[in-house]
């Protein structure tokens, strides 16, 4: 893992940026909050226990950009405390042989996708070190022979389940799955106290979020906005049977990558069987574990965003689940009449040969390619050539209006806003067009507008603008690989200087 890190820029993906600088914002003492957007307002959108783990690293490493080898390096050593976890926690829950295991947890947490997560400042290797501890102590929960040890256990396993979540929001499963697996052991005592343990963990920061959601500027909801309203605005025409083929869809470009079309789909069926199969021992042997994964599954598929991150992020538990219903599988068929049960053994060794050679196929041409690292040393180089511009011929004072905007300010320490606004509708994304771009410039004070190879989308609403409006975007930069740069031109008589979120005062602070 250590081998893929590289010297790509922050931010490039987004939320990586933006954990960062909300890890900057705390370490600094100005408190959670999106200090790069006009108007300072909080972070509601984003659980706050990874950007604490990355501020307590700030402090220890305060120099930037020269801090962020150690942060890139916590996370992949996270990733690998996740995989030794994973295998300890297996070996005890479902028995087997240790080498078993490791084997196959080291062969699936090394696949690609998982490589780029883990060598980003992205939140889900602390995530999954703490679900596995969660289901862990849940386990340990279930199995104590004293009450009142069980209820200590309990409360536990609440308390780091809530911190699952306080880390990525669709945590909030492992909160729900704790207590569950207890209540289904028949330790009724136990799942309240796991319930209440989660409870009384995620109260402050539930509360903290519904007091402060209404400081994001409303055409900021899709990438800042609390979850519910996230979830009102796609509405219902986000659930569609059409989900579950998009949740698929990831798992065959990995599992299957050497067969397109048709056959994917033939070759994919039985293979999604035998994964499915693989929950029961894995409810039967790791409850909480077992509820935890199929919750978190049920929460992508009518999630309108894409499910393919949060995928990657548990491919060694689906690579677990999938042996495991490999196991279960052949003693099914093993118990039919010998030709039938020759014939089942046969095709289930197949769909795992599948499997293992269309994975293997992925990993090797992944890393020949070096898909780990290209995307993001190809978007780092874009912004590369373009941030020495923005230090020398933009005041301090300038806003600039681009994509990825947590990465202008930790490089250039202006301001910077969103320049493409977009909401949700259903599991689409919709622009909201040029007029809404135009009025979000001037209200938020933007100086400048950056295109980079990254802002695809915000080309086409861009190109409108100067279309409908010739006088407002004036260019004054253009770099070879797509980049440009536009001045935007103020109204003599219109908004000036960043606006603050609706209902806050810019004083307040």
């Amino acid at each position: 893992m250590a081998l893929h890190i590289t010297g790509a820029l922050v931010g490039v993906f987004f939320d990586d940026g933006v954990y960062l600088a909300l890890a900057r914002s705390l370490a600094g003492g100005h408190g959670y909050r999106l200090l790069y957007l006009p108007g300072q307002p909080a972070a509601v959108h984003y659980p706050f226990l990874y950007p604490l783990f990355l501020a307590a690293l700030w402090k220890l490493a305060p120099a930037f950009p020269a801090g962020v080898a150690l942060f890139k390096a916590a996370n992949a050593a996270l990733l690998g405390l996740f995989a030794a976890l994973l295998v300890l926690y297996l070996r005890r829950s479902l028995g087997g042989r240790a080498w078993a295991w490791a084997a196959l947890v080291a062969g699936s947490a090394t696949a690609v996708p998982l490589v780029i997560i883990g060598t980003m400042l992205l939140s889900e290797p602390l995530f999954l070190v703490l679900l596995v501890a969660a289901c862990w102590v849940a386990d340990l929960a279930r199995e104590a022979e004293t009450r009142r040890r069980a209820l200590l256990l309990a409360l536990g396993a609440g308390a780091v389940a809530s911190a699952a979540a306080l880390t990525r929001s669709i945590g909030v499963v492992v909160a729900i799955a704790v207590p569950l697996s207890l209540a289904l052991a028949r330790r009724p005592r136990a799942a309240l106290a796991a319930a209440a343990g989660a409870v009384l963990c995620l109260a402050p920061w539930l509360l903290w979020v519904a007091r402060h959601q209404g400081d994001v500027d409303p055409v900021l909801l899709a990438n800042y906005g609390t979850y519910t309203g996230l979830a009102a605005q796609a509405g219902w025409a986000s659930l569609s049977p059409a989900n579950l083929a998009d949740l698929a869809r990831p798992l065959g470009a990995v599992a299957l990558a050497p067969v397109h079309g048709w056959l994917r789909f033939y070759l994919g069926v039985p293979a999604l069987f035998v994964l499915a199969a693989g929950f029961v021992p894995l409810l039967l042997g790791a409850p909480a574990l077992g509820w935890s994964l199929l919750g978190y599954l049920a929460v992508i598929a009518v999630w309108p965003v894409r499910p393919d991150r949060f995928l990657w992020a548990v491919w060694p538990l689906l690579a677990v689940v999938f042996a495991l219903g490999v196991g279960r599988v052949w003693r099914w068929v093993s118990a039919l009449a010998p030709a039938l049960a020759r014939l089942g053994r046969w095709c289930v060794a197949a769909a795992a040969a599948v499997v293992v050679v269309g994975f293997g196929f992925y990993q090797v041409r992944g890393f020949r390619r070096g898909d780990a690292t290209s995307l993001q040393d190809g978007m780092s180089a874009t912004f590369a050539a373009v941030l020495p511009w923005v230090r020398q011929s933009t005041p301090p004072s300038a806003v600039i209006a681009g994509d990825d905007e947590a990465l202008w300010w930790l490089y250039t320490g202006r301001l910077a806003v969103p320049c493409y606004l977009w909401r949700y509708d259903g599991r689409a994304e919709v622009s909201l067009g040029a007029d809404s771009l135009r009025a979000w410039l001037l209200r938020s004070g933007a100086t400048d507008v950056v295109l980079t190879g990254s802002a695809p989308v915000a080309a086409g609403t861009v190109n409108r603008l100067l279309g409908e409006d010739p006088g407002f975007l004036r260019v004054v930069r253009i770099w070879p690989g797509a980049a440009v740069a536009l001045a935007v031109a103020r109204p003599a008589s219109g908004v000036s200087g960043p606006a603050a979120p609706p209902g806050r005062s810019p004083a307040r602070e």
